[in-house]
């Protein structure tokens, strides 16, 4: 006889529960591969049988979950892009109170974003309440290697798969102060991993500084984004205001992991 689930949902058998792990298991490999992956890998991956994964697999193909291309591999499916969509949705509204707090406080336009393929979107935004300010649009994707966030979601990736994403957007010049080159973009990479934060020196749009940290959240890459004249943020408001990001990053990672989520007081350091 089956266990009796505790949540009052019916039965469910240790036989059942294995399966959905084993199915997970497949469909994180399959996203986590940069490349489309084959049976043989996935199993290498997974750490279960190549006849096992061969089963889940094509199940996943079924359901939309995974696709294959020409050679048999597999790739995330449409079902799996519209899950990520909802998921994002779902962050955005989690967020939404956090860029509106850094807003009002900083008195700057605040977002939150993420890589979308070789691009960064914004999920989230709150317009500053000054009179000159940035335009980040929900809509448009934007160029990592000239955006703070941009560079603060690439450090965070290997150097082969960096390369590719520059490869694939060619890195075009905004203004004189445009990142153009591969290597040059890759030491700024590192410097941006040594002190924990990206900055956009108009780049861009010339006249704006731009500044981003990491929110560590495990299920997905995010960051958040704050933008300003240039003449508004000198080096030491840039360093009050990543203090403040800071704080607001782990606290929203925290609500997001379903942990204790900050105070407003933690939040803001008092």
């Amino acid at each position: 006889m089956g266990a009796i689930d505790s949540n009052g949902g019916g039965r469910r058998t240790p036989g059942a529960v294995q399966s959905i792990s084993r199915a997970f298991a497949v469909l994180e490999a399959v996203v986590d591969s940069e490349d489309p992956i084959g049976v043989s890998d996935l199993a290498r991956c997974s750490g279960l049988p190549v006849g096992t994964v061969h089963r889940l697999a094509q199940t996943l193909h079924e359901l939309g979950y995974v696709r294959k291309d020409e050679h048999s591999k597999y790739l995330p499916g449409p079902r799996l892009l519209k899950l990520a969509k909802s998921n994002q949705q779902a962050i955005a509204v989690v967020a939404q109170p956090y860029l509106d707090d850094l807003a009002k406080r900083y008195g700057e336009s605040v977002a939150v974003g993420t890589l979308n393929g070789d691009y960064v979107v914004y999920l989230a935004k709150t317009p500053g309440s000054r009179s000159i300010r940035i335009y980040t649009s929900l809509d448009e994707p934007v160029y990592p290697h000239s955006s703070a966030i941009g560079k603060m979601l690439l450090s965070e990736l290997a150097e082969d798969r960096v390369r590719l994403i520059l490869g694939h957007t060619r890195m075009p010049r905004f203004t004189d102060s445009t990142i153009t080159d591969p290597n040059a973009l890759l030491a700024e990479l590192a410097a941006v991993r040594a002190r924990g934060f990206a900055v956009n020196e108009g780049e861009q749009e010339a006249g704006m500084r731009c500044v981003s940290v990491a929110i560590p959240f495990e299920g997905q890459q995010l960051g958040f984004s704050l933008s300003a004249p240039t003449l508004r943020m000198s080096d030491a408001v840039l360093a009050e205001i990543v203090t403040g990001l800071k704080r607001a990053a782990i606290a929203l990672a925290a609500e997001l992991d379903g942990a204790r989520g900050l105070s407003q007081k933690e939040i803001h350091g008092k």
